[in-house]
């Protein structure tokens, strides 16, 4: 089974554990948003994938304007490590949802809210506390840091996957879905080396997005550091490569001419 990941990423996901995946919507405050993840069969060019499509409804109106819905994975007991001396970020291998476009958002005439296309990648390196005896209610889960990464869905014309690489750098802090500035106390850096909880995140961005969402997520990695330096060393080859023709084409006064062109720029 292809992952679907480019040759310079350590697999995270597949194998998915779809039933160890958990939903934390907005109705934990009062909203009405709903998400899923659920498994899938894609066709990558004639080779039948397992994959998993994100999917449900961001609804803005219950909460004026805010909403979110995700899907989240708690690692354990170990955290998932991804040390930055080895790993550069995280890369995700995506396809549309051909389904959540064919469903049409209702926006609310007080909101210009549109089809979700941007979703959000958070981390977590607190430990959940234990859950309470059996009988017990439950409390709710306090609130910690969080550093989250937003990116944006293919285009639904898309049949090919497309990989998206997201650096440390791009994972912002944020608590309670709001950025911590640097100067905050509360601001801690990112420590990939101990990940404890990763979540697949739609959110309305204040308003911005509403209605049914979509994405096909084939494969989720780690991006390695040595992928990332070969990658530059490519483009470094490609430009000495593209200096050296253009050397090749300069006369004697500096001028270049183009192939073909018996006069000088």
């Amino acid at each position: 089974m292809s992952s679907a990941l480019s040759s310079g990423s350590s697999t995270i996901f597949p194998s998915w554990h779809f039933a160890s995946w958990t939903a934390v919507d907005d109705r934990v405050r009062g909203g009405s948003s709903r998400s899923h993840l659920d498994p899938v069969e894609v066709d990558l060019r004639g080779e039948s994938t397992k994959a998993a499509r994100f999917w449900g409804t961001l609804d803005i109106k219950t909460l004026g304007g805010a909403g979110f819905a995700s899907q989240r994975y708690i690692f354990g007991p170990r955290p998932l490590s991804l040390p930055r001396n080895e790993f550069t970020g995280i890369c995700l291998s995506v396809l549309p949802d051909k389904q959540s476009h064919i469903i049409a958002p209702a926006v609310s005439p007080s909101h210009a809210g549109t089809q979700p296309t941007h979703f959000t990648l958070v981390l977590k390196t607190t430990i959940r506390p234990e859950p309470n005896p059996p009988k017990v209610p439950p409390s709710p889960e306090p609130a910690s840091l969080s550093y989250e990464a937003t990116f944006s869905s293919p285009s639904s014309l898309s049949s090919s996957p497309t990989e998206v690489c997201l650096e440390w750098l791009d994972f912002k802090v944020t608590y309670r879905g709001r950025e911590v500035p640097r100067s905050d106390p509360r601001h801690e850096p990112l420590d990939p080396s101990g990940v404890y909880e990763m979540s697949l995140m739609c959110r309305s961005g204040f308003g911005k997005q509403e209605g049914e969402f979509g994405l096909v997520v084939l494969a989720i990695g780690g991006w390695r550091r040595d992928a990332k330096l070969k990658a530059r060393e490519g483009c470094w080859d490609g430009l000495r490569s593209w200096l050296g023709r253009c050397r090749a084409g300069t006369t004697g006064t500096g001028e270049i001419r183009l192939e073909g062109d018996e006069k000088g720029l």
